[in-house]
This record gives structure tokens, sequence and C-alpha cells, in this order.
């Protein structure tokens, strides 16, 4: 398989990571941005297109990475009144929601353009690397058309079929995961400085977590599967414990406390549900549902 001809529309930090991994892969590369001045990077090794619309005529994958979904349907609404889009492939690279792509599909289809929704999971500097993750959801003829242009944006790729929401919506899950981690890593450090104990050795610690992190996940995607949350390892009430001491040294020592407070709430709220002797998946039970409820 060859590479697509490929237009890159927007050279923002993730834009501009995205044309330059394509150009130093050799793809033949049409870019375009709404400021002129961030093509120049890439002048030696791209066609720089005076316009979005030439940019999309140039070639047959056409890859957005705006601001978000409305820019992007935006400067798209501008392209399809210039020039026909029969034929061609969007690639949708901007993060958004399930509805988001939806919406996007439909325009696509409206315009006889093929869509494929897409996120990469990655800093602008990690793209093309073995620690990029990008999914992709839609057509498979048109993944399969183009996977060899789209496989060379990161180290994983994950094609998850044709429920065109679906990139979108483990891209949103993913990252919940990231920044809630992350939250709580940092909260953790808050509490350590609290009582003037070294970061290193902290944040040490805190990689030696990732164990019981994948252990955790592990069992808890059997026990959601079997919806059966009873084990051997930990009942909710220990953990409420234990969190009740994370509560108590926050605000004695004058720290944040609404990291361990929004923890509490979802585990006591478990607890209620009659969760009290499960594990720890069980919260899952109560996740699923609307909090109003």
């Amino acid at each position: 398989m060859i590479d697509s001809n490929t237009s890159v529309l927007g050279l923002g930090r993730m834009g501009g990571a995205l044309a330059a991994c394509l150009a130093a892969s050799g793809v033949p590369l049409t870019v375009w941005n709404r400021s002129p001045g961030r093509a120049s990077a890439l002048e030696n090794r791209a066609t720089v297109a005076p316009s979005a619309a030439a940019a999309c005529a140039a070639s047959e994958l056409i890859v957005l990475s705006l601001t978000n979904y409305s820019a992007g349907l935006e400067v798209m609404d501008g392209v399809a009144a210039q020039t026909s889009l029969d034929g061609k492939t969007l690639l949708q690279l901007t993060s958004g929601s399930s509805s988001d792509a939806r919406t996007m599909q439909a325009w696509a289809q409206m315009h006889g353009l093929g869509y494929l929704d897409a996120a990469i999971i990655a800093y602008p500097n990690a793209v093309g690397s073995d620690g990029a993750i990008l999914l992709c959801a839609g057509d498979e003829i048109l993944w399969e058309r183009h996977r060899v242009t789209i496989e060379r944006l990161a180290g994983t790729c994950r094609y998850l079929g044709e429920a065109v929401g679906a990139a979108a919506t483990l891209d949103c899950a993913v990252l919940e995961y990231y920044y809630g981690a992350t939250l709580a890593m940092l909260h953790g450090a808050a509490l350590c400085e609290s009582e003037s104990l070294p970061l290193t050795e902290y944040f040490f610690l805190a990689k030696k977590l990732a164990p019981l992190l994948h252990a955790t996940a592990d069992s808890a995607r059997e026990m959601i599967a079997r919806e059966i949350y009873a084990g051997n390892d930990c009942t909710l009430d220990v953990h409420v414990a234990a969190i009740r001491h994370i509560q108590r040294m926050s605000h004695d020592n004058e720290i944040d406390t609404r990291v361990p407070d929004t923890i509490m709430q979802t585990y006591r709220k478990a607890v209620a549900a009659g969760y009290a002797d499960d594990e720890i998946a069980a919260l899952f039970e109560v996740l699923r549902r609307d909090g109003a409820r």
C-alpha cells in the first residue's frame, strides 16, 4: 500500500506536529492554516495552499486539526461552497464528544465526503512516536484505504469499528482517567509537602503503584462484565476508612480537601446503595447512573 495524498488543515501545536510527522515520513502533503505564517516551517517539505479549498482540492485525504468541531464545520462549509468534495475522505482529528462526531459525519455525508473520526492521545512532541495512541472509527473501507498514512501518526493505532462516536468516547474516557489520576497524584504531593517529606520519595512510590492500578483494571473489567462485585481483596467499608484519614489530614494541614471530599462522596454513595461489603469495582454501579437520581 502507498500513502494517500494528504492535506492538513490547521497548523496549531497539534496540527503542526501531525503535518511535520507526515512530511518526515514522505507522505505527499499539502498544508493550510488561517494564519499563513505557521506554514513557514513546512515550506520545503509540503505544498502550502493559499486557501482551505485549494488544500482540499489537492488531496484525497483531508485531515482536520482545528480548535474544535465547530471550527472544523465552519472551515469545511466554506470549502464546500468553493470546490467539490465528492470521493474524498475527511479525517477529523479534533477532540470532542461522540455527538460531535455524529454531527460531522452527517455533514460529510451531505457533501459526498467519506468520514473517519479520530483522536490522538499524545502531547504534540510525541506524535509519531511509540508513546502516541491514535483511535479511529468510521467506514472500514476508508480506514483500510488510508491506514498506512494514518498509522504514521502514532505507535499504537486502534480501529474501533463503524460506530463513528467510538473514538471520541474512548478519548474522553481515557483522558478522564489521566486527568483524574494526575489530580489525585498532585494532591498526594501536596500532602507530603505539608509534612516536609521529600517529593522525590513520593513520586518514586507513585510510579511503583502502576501494577496495582493494572490489577484493579483487570479485576474491574471482569466484575463489571459479571455484575458481581464480591471478592477477597478489600471491601468498600475499608476503603472509606482510609479515605477518611486522607480527608482529616488534608483538613488538619490546611490543604485543599476537594479531591478527597469528592472521592469520599462517591464511595459513601456506593455504601448507601448496599455495596459496603463489595470490592472497589462496585463504584461502577453508582457512576453509571445519573448522579441526580
